[in-house]
């Protein structure tokens, strides 16, 4: 089954965020907390209390904060802003390492500097990125297809696309707005799990 990582919105109160994730728990394979926002000590109190309401480390990954990863045992989400993933490799060789990629070369790349998945995308239009072509699902599979990590698509995946992701080979999806933007969260992370192949 496809794996789903839901990635936070960048905006969320510690407090009222937790609450969500709690009841979002059951059917999330990953929670990616992007939030750029947070001090480096709010984001680790974020990831205690959210290890209290019933996440494991392996469920968690924080973006960027490679200090906050290491202190708390969970992985790092690398994006084009962060540390390279050989620095982090050679420093942090047992740190779960993910890595944000955009072409079948930056894909290639990460994996040869020690990147344990990639996030790749965005594969549909997404409101989040107007003025970016999408790369869509052929470039998709090119990724899947020439690389040996775990591939993650990020970017306009709605429940009825799964299935075509899922012809790629993909190891799973990423969704933001279409769970944490919708104004009942738990009934939208529903129809991704209904749909899941």
């Amino acid at each position: 089954m496809m794996r789903l990582h839901l990635i936070s919105t960048g905006s969320i109160d510690p407090r009222d965020g937790v609450k969500t994730f709690q009841s979002l728990q059951p059917y999330t394979d990953q929670l990616h907390l992007r939030e750029s926002n947070l001090s480096a000590a709010e984001l680790l109190d974020l990831i205690e209390t959210l290890f209290a309401q019933g996440y494991s480390p392996d469920q968690l990954t924080v973006h960027d904060r490679v200090d906050v990863a290491h202190v708390a045992g969970i992985g790092v989400q690398l994006t084009r802003r962060s540390l390279r993933v050989r620095d982090v490799r050679r420093h942090f060789p047992d740190l779960t390492i993910g890595k944000s990629v955009h072409s079948l070369a930056e894909a290639l790349a990460a994996e040869a500097e020690g990147a344990d998945r990639l996030l790749y995308g965005h594969i549909y239009p997404t409101t989040s990125k107007p003025d970016l072509p999408p790369r869509g699902v052929d470039a998709l599979k090119q990724v899947v297809t020439f690389t040996t990590k775990p591939v993650i698509a990020i970017g306009g995946i709605t429940p009825d696309r799964i299935s075509e992701i899922a012809g790629t080979g993909a190891a799973g999806i990423a969704v933001l707005s279409g769970i944490l933007g919708q104004a009942d969260p738990l009934a939208a992370i529903k129809r991704y799990q209904g749909v899941r192949v």
